[in-house]
């Protein structure tokens, strides 16, 4: 997985369900962007994640739909 320095935004190697739970968990606690491995981008406004462009495999709305779900 590809991060900036800072770790504000992740880029993913493979689709969402593909990735281990601890670089899942890691991206949701740390990034305010996710670009997904299709091209797909997510940022978070607010505390809030919203889809910014849905990748080729909609991948982001796989993302979107695991970073919403409770705990």
């Amino acid at each position: 997985m590809k991060y900036d320095a800072e770790g504000h935004w992740f880029s993913l190697p493979k689709p969402w369900s593909e990735l281990p739970d601890q670089m899942r968990a890691n991206a949701i606690e740390t990034a305010g962007e996710i670009l997904t491995y299709d091209k797909g981008l997510l940022i978070k406004i607010d505390g809030r994640w919203e889809i910014v462009r849905s990748g080729d495999h909609s991948d982001a709305e796989v993302v979107l739909n695991a970073l919403r779900k409770p705990n």
